[in-house]
């Protein structure tokens, strides 16, 4: 076999959204950060994504050059977990989940996760668009959903993909019900400020800013990045790359024949 496979990491994830409607318990900050603390995220890659990403600890993937450690990084603590639970007093939860393969294998483990967190979990699991359509039309439909995303198809710069799940009504408002709080107000400000900076520097510290704003207060975010593995023969392409979108870049590349 003269293949050669190779995973590269890329930013495309899998996030928690939560309901941050007013009669929902998930607009209190402790039960979204409960929740990202219940998660066994070393078993739900391991065992669900066969080490195929790499858990969040920014809104971008380390290997993104606009990468910096957010200031809240989220990993198992079932103690802090349960102690805000216990805060709360949040005993069960709606989860709704998307149908991809891929995310299927992920959302029982996260199930688990959050049971032994003491938390019930009222588990649906729908194709996308049904997941959608569902929230859109309800906002008392869903407490927390699990489901896929990736616009770095679309180009790598921060204020895109920020901007992408951040600042537009269609999430902040009409899915998330976010619009209109204090952080929402702050990281609007933030991705303004960023964009309308010309000094690389400057920018830099406003996007990081704005990494931990999101980090902080979580009304949607990463629980892991993807890696894209992709395989190919060197002797029949000369000088392929592979690349960290689920596609081929044939850029450069000659063949051997």
């Amino acid at each position: 076999d003269t293949s050669n496979v190779e995973s590269v990491q890329g930013f495309g994830l899998l996030f928690a959204m939560f309901n941050l409607s007013e009669s929902n318990p998930f607009n209190d900050l402790r039960n979204r950060q409960a929740f990202l603390y219940s998660l066994d995220m070393d078993k739900i890659i391991t065992t669900g994504m066969s080490d195929q990403a790499t858990a969040a600890t920014s809104f971008v993937q380390k290997e993104h050059p606009n990468y910096n450690e957010a200031s809240t990084v989220y990993s198992l603590d079932l103690d802090k977990a349960k102690s805000l639970f216990e805060e709360t007093g949040l005993t069960s939860m709606r989860l709704l989940c998307t149908d991809h393969d891929w995310v299927r294998n992920c959302t029982p483990l996260i199930q688990e996760s959050l049971a032994a967190a003491g938390i019930e979990v009222d588990f649906t699991e729908r194709k996308s668009a049904d997941v959608y359509n569902t929230i859109d039309g309800d906002e008392n439909s869903f407490d927390v959903v699990i489901a896929p995303g990736d616009p770095s198809v679309f180009g790598n710069d921060p204020d895109l993909l920020m901007r992408w799940w951040y600042a537009g009504d269609v999430w902040t408002d009409t899915r998330m019900h976010w619009k209109g709080s204090e952080s929402y107000d702050e990281i609007q400000q933030l991705l303004e400020e960023g964009i309308r900076s010309t000094d690389s520097d400057e920018q830099q510290d406003l996007w990081n800013r704005t990494f931990d704003a999101l980090s902080d207060n979580v009304p949607l975010y990463p629980l892991f990045h993807r890696k894209v593995p992709t395989a190919w023969n060197p002797e029949e392409l000369v000088d392929f790359q592979p690349i960290s979108l689920t596609g081929l870049s044939f850029v450069n590349v000659a063949t051997s024949r």
